[in-house]
C-alpha cells in the first residue's frame, strides 16, 4: 500500500478508531482526557468558538504541535468534549434498578416492568437537560459532530433501550419512544438556553424580569377586552417562572401519553 493510501485511510478513521491503535512511541505528554478537560474549561467559560488548537495548547502549557500528536484538529477535540459530557448522562445503579432490586430506593412498590421504562427515561431526560444547561455550547454543535456516534452516546442509548427489556415491544417502537423523549428534551432545553441568551443583553436574569419589563405594554393591549381568555389566564393561572417545573410538566405529559398508548 502506498503512503498516499495509508494517509487517506488514516484520515477517514474516527478519533475513537485512532485511539484504539498502538500508542505513539514518544513519551506521552498529554492524554485525550486531559485535552477534553482543557477544552471543556474553555468552552464553558467562553463558548465553543473560543476553542482553538492554539488556545488549547496554551491552556495545557504545551505547543500546538504536541496537541496534534493526539488529535487531527478542532473537530476531534469537540468530539472528545461531547463524549465526556455525554458520560455525565449515564444513570447510576439506583436509578436503573428494577422495583424490588437491592439498588432500588425503599418505599416504592411498583409492579416490575410496568413503569421501570418510564422512570429510566424520565431520569435520563432530566440528566440530559442538566448536562445541556451546564454546557450550553452543546446547542451550537455542528451536525457533523452532533450526529457522530461516540462511546458515551452508545452507552446512554443502550441504557435507555434496556429499560424496555421483556415488554414485548418491537425495536421500532422502542426507538420511537426513546426518540420522542430525546426530541422533547433537546428542543425544550435548547429553547431554554436560547431565551436565556436573549434576556442577557437586556439585563434580565429570569423570565419574571422579561415579563415585568413589558407590564405596561401588556396592560394597554388587554384594556379593550379583546383577549379575555388570555387575561383570565394571567389572573387565575399560576405562571410557571420555574423552568425546571415547566420542563417536568411537559415531560410527564409526554410519558403519560406513551404509557396510555402502551396500555391499549
Amino acid at each position: 500500500m502506498s503512503t498516499e493510501n495509508v494517509d487517506e485511510t488514516a484520515a477517514t478513521r474516527s478519533i475513537w478508531e485512532r485511539m484504539a491503535l498502538s500508542p505513539p512511541v514518544h513519551r506521552p505528554v498529554l492524554t485525550h482526557a486531559l485535552i477534553a478537560e482543557a477544552a471543556l474549561r474553555i468552552a464553558d467559560a467562553d463558548g465553543l468558538e473560543a476553542v482553538s488548537m492554539r488556545r488549547l495548547a496554551t491552556e495545557l502549557g504545551v505547543s500546538s504541535m504536541t496537541c496534534y500528536r493526539y488529535v487531527s484538529g478542532k473537530d476531534d477535540v469537540i468530539e472528545l468534549m461531547l463524549d465526556t459530557v455525554r458520560g455525565g448522562m449515564l444513570l447510576d445503579e439506583d436509578e436503573l434498578a428494577e422495583p424490588g432490586e437491592p439498588g432500588e430506593s425503599a418505599g416504592r412498590a411498583e409492579p416490575a416492568g410496568s413503569s421501570h421504562w418510564r422512570r429510566v427515561l424520565r431520569a435520563s431526560a432530566m440528566r440530559f437537560r442538566g448536562v445541556i444547561l451546564m454546557h450550553p455550547w452543546m446547542t451550537d454543535l455542528p451536525g457533523r459532530i452532533l450526529f457522530a456516534p461516540t462511546p458515551a452516546f452508545l452507552a446512554v442509548a443502550e441504557q435507555n433501550l434496556a429499560a424496555f427489556d421483556g415488554l414485548g415491544l418491537t425495536a421500532a417502537q422502542i426507538t420511537d419512544i426513546t426518540g420522542a423523549v430525546t426530541a422533547y428534551t433537546r428542543a425544550g432545553t435548547h429553547d431554554e438556553v436560547t431565551r436565556e441568551r436573549l434576556r442577557a443583553p437586556e439585563g434580565w436574569t429570569s423570565p419574571r424580569d422579561a415579563k415585568d419589563a413589558n407590564t405596561d405594554r401588556l396592560a394597554w393591549l388587554l384594556a379593550n377586552g379583546d383577549y379575555p381568555r388570555y387575561e383570565r389566564s394571567l389572573h387565575e393561572g399560576a405562571p410557571r417562572h420555574d423552568e425546571q417545573a415547566r420542563f417536568e410538566f411537559g415531560l410527564d405529559c409526554l410519558l403519560d401519553g406513551i404509557a396510555a398508548r402502551l396500555s391499549r
